[in-house]
């Protein structure tokens, strides 16, 4: 008969203990410490980069950064 058990359990338990510890030094998301200028700049370059080469962004930008951008200011 195999132990089978405990040569699952151990591994499991070390995973845990492993990402518990990692969990516990996390610092938080770059995105709350950044301005809102920062976050409207790259908004704004998102926008580009969706809309390829050649394409017109402008809409993308009235319609999502200027307005989480006069969130963002109407928040502070």
């Amino acid at each position: 008969m195999t132990k089978f058990f405990p040569k699952s359990v151990l591994p499991m338990a070390a995973l845990i203990g492993v990402m518990g510890s990692f969990l516990a030094f996390a610092q938080p998301a770059e995105a709350a410490k950044k301005t809102c200028l920062q976050r409207y700049n790259s908004c704004n370059q998102r926008c580009a980069g969706a809309a390829g080469p050649g394409q017109d962004w402008l809409p993308c930008i009235k319609r999502t950064c200027d307005r989480q951008y006069d969130n963002c200011v109407a928040d502070r």
